[in-house]
């Protein structure tokens, strides 16, 4: 007798992945799933592909029924579609099957393809089969309000808790957002000269922020930075392991699924891990935004840290971090940025040339730490009380007497506050771009950047007689004044204390080396 050849859906060739790397056997595999050894091998060889295929898909769940990844034989339409698709779920806008339909077939004009295209019902079917789309048909969906939305979501979200057993303590939520790190006021002399001046550079230099926290504000995990350059000018003579932050780099500066999924593992999980006593189980509660990968991709082997989705259009009114908490960071970021300014003795034009990006992430990682644990308690009145604490009048107040600050208005401080609040810390791309990078698998030219490393003479190091010195003149500056802190005399001091034990370590170096010298 000829046996029937089995053919297994992608859910359940990862399955055996999973399987196999916590340990089980091939034999067992192959005698579980009734196939050969060599079918086994071939599956788990192949595991990065399959997992590469499910991480641009819409959901797991097309996964069960879908037995291959081989693409659409319009690949290059298909993908600019599904990407266009993402981009729609994530602003919360209804997608029909007509409106798929007419987008398919605007894609297959504006891409010029030359073989025919029928936008039927068969081909919906299959694009819904590829992507794992589900709560789409042929006539037409509509996306319920947002408040009916949410009331089902609340249910559902309490069913989740309960399954796993969940306390505030193990609920967690991340959101990325886009920060002009160095704009000020519009109206602040530096400002005008900047935009009057020919061939200007724009002051809106942004970087992607990521900031996660659980639902207590007991956890607030380290901040993400995603800038263009790998190695900014300003990072230089900076050990990385002292960043206050985690810093990535993109060519745009956007958060995308590598970054994310290497944030997710290498990052989250242990940050996590190290917070929780027993039992160890998370849940990390994302938005639907095209550079967060798929559900089953993001989870740990144990099951006992992953993520669950918000439906996209109550994201806006169930995310924390979308309820005032990033807009609360910014704030907060801005006014450090003011004082900053203050510390120049008000020198604006000189304050703008010396702040880099390094200063930037640090202001942000010191706004993030200030932050109560109030303000991820209470997120439904999170910009009632952040917004008592720093008001337009407050920082205008403050600024009054600046040379520079002479214009700037109440108006325009709270312009200046939300001036990049509607940037969503990944990128957003018109129906031109999406046709033109679904054509060309090639990389688009990377953007110059300004600030990356340049091939110049490395710069005089900081000795540590140098350092010394400088830590035993701030030393003496703190202990005659009278107001000065003690903990903060005594964080020197121990500065103090390290930088003369190194000096001490490298002395005996020194000699050791000689001493070899000398005998050999």
């Amino acid at each position: 007798l000829i046996e029937k050849r089995v053919v297994l859906s992608i859910a359940t060739k990862l399955q055996i992945v999973e399987r196999s790397e916590k340990g089980k056997s091939i034999a067992k595999l192959s005698s579980e799933f009734n196939i050969g050894n060599q079918t086994v091998r071939n599956i788990i060889r192949k595991k990065d592909e399959l997992y590469k295929f499910v991480t641009s898909s819409d959901t797991f769940n097309g996964m069960s029924a879908r037995k291959t990844t081989k693409g659409s034989k319009f690949d290059d339409m298909d993908r600019a579609v599904f990407e266009w698709f993402k981009q729609k779920r994530a602003e919360g806008c209804p997608v029909s099957g007509p409106l798929l339909f007419k987008k398919a077939k605007w894609f297959h004009c504006e891409m010029k393809i030359p073989e025919p295209f029928a936008a039927s019902q068969g081909w919906l079917q299959c694009f819904k089969s590829r992507h794992g789309i589900r709560q789409l048909d042929i006539q037409g969906e509509k996306l319920s309000s947002d408040s009916d939305a949410a009331a089902l979501y609340v249910m559902e979200f309490k069913r989740l808790v309960k399954a796993h057993d969940l306390s505030p303590d193990q609920l967690y939520n991340d959101d990325e957002t886009g920060l002009y790190w160095k704009v000020l006021p519009s109206k602040t002399l530096v400002s005008k000269e900047e935009k009057s001046a020919p061939g200007h550079k724009s002051s809106k230099e942004r970087i992607t922020v990521l900031a996660c926290a659980n639902a207590n504000g007991s956890h607030k995990l380290k901040l993400v930075c995603i800038g263009k350059s790998k190695n900014p000018r300003s990072f230089k003579r900076t050990q990385m392991r002292n960043f206050p932050v985690l810093y990535y780099n993109q060519t745009k500066a956007w958060m995308n699924r590598e970054i994310f999924k290497d944030w997710f593992f290498k990052h989250f999980v242990p940050a996590v891990r190290d917070h929780l006593n027993l039992p160890q189980r998370a849940v990390l509660l994302l938005d639907n935004a095209p550079s967060h990968p798929i559900e089953n991709v993001l989870k740990t082997s144990d099951d006992q840290i992953f993520v669950a989705y918000l439906p996209p259009n109550v994201t806006a009114l169930k995310q924390p971090m979308d309820q005032g908490v990033l807009e609360a960071f910014k704030c907060r970021y801005r006014k450090s940025l003011l004082h900053s300014v203050l510390e120049e003795d008000g020198d604006v034009r000189e304050f703008y040339k010396k702040w880099t990006i390094k200063d930037a992430i640090f202001s942000c990682s010191e706004s993030w730490d200030d932050m109560p644990n109030l303000t991820f308690r209470n997120v439904e009145n999170v910009n009632d009380f952040e917004s008592q604490e720093i008001t337009a009048a407050s920082l205008l107040e403050e600024i009054q007497n600046v040379n520079g600050f002479e214009d700037v208005d109440r108006e325009n401080i709270e312009e200046w506050l939300l001036s990049d609040n509607d940037q969503p810390g990944y990128q957003m791309k018109d129906d031109d771009t999406l046709a033109v990078e679904a054509k060309s698998s090639a990389e688009l030219p990377e953007e110059s950047d300004d600030d990356a490393v340049e091939d110049k003479p490395s710069e005089k190091k900081v000795s540590i007689a140098e350092a010394l010195n400088c830590a035993e003149t701030l030393l003496d500056f703190l202990e005659q004044e009278a107001d000065s802190n003690f903990s903060d005399i005594l964080t020197l001091r121990k500065l103090r204390t390290s930088i003369k034990l190194k000096r001490c370590k490298n002395t005996k170096q020194h000699l050791l080396s000689d001493f070899v010298k000398k005998t050999s």
